[in-house]
């Protein structure tokens, strides 16, 4: 994940799990939670979670599943400064290949804005997740 902090940009390594439901046909609603540090591994670790919704497409074109998400939610900022607290708006996409009934590979991109940041924080208001991992379609 990417802060902007006294303007210039730091990547902070993060962890994110996040449970779907399918609402009906490509339509996802679902919650996460993520931790994220300054530095691996892990010094202060930073805690948050929120709601998304998403599509995604029942079956893969070509072996290929794009997904594109919106969500939102309550993030804790990992800075030099310490820790900033944020409301959270985010929007991005995916594509995954899936490699066998029902598990994909994927990789994501997201952009978010912080909402509510404190003056003092020195935080910018944006920043960017890029990030891989595997989803599992239950049956």
């Amino acid at each position: 994940m990417s802060v902007d902090e006294a303007n210039q940009t730091g990547w902070r390594p993060y962890v994110r799990t996040e449970v779907g439901l399918r609402l009906f046909g490509p339509l996802e609603l679902g919650g996460q939670i993520q931790m994220s540090a300054l530095d691996f591994p892990a010094r202060m670790p930073s805690f948050g979670g929120g709601v998304f919704l998403e599509l995604r497409p029942d079956v893969a074109l070509f072996g290929f599943v794009p997904s594109l998400r919106v969500g939102g939610g309550r993030v804790t900022l990992p800075t030099e400064g310490g820790r900033v607290d944020a409301w959270e708006l985010n929007a991005g996409g995916g594509l995954g290949y899936e490699l066998g009934v029902g598990i994909i590979l994927e990789a994501r991109v997201a952009h978010h804005w912080y909402l509510d940041l404190p003056a003092e924080g020195n935080v910018g208001v944006d920043g960017w997740t890029i990030g891989a991992g595997i989803t599992y379609r239950l049956p």
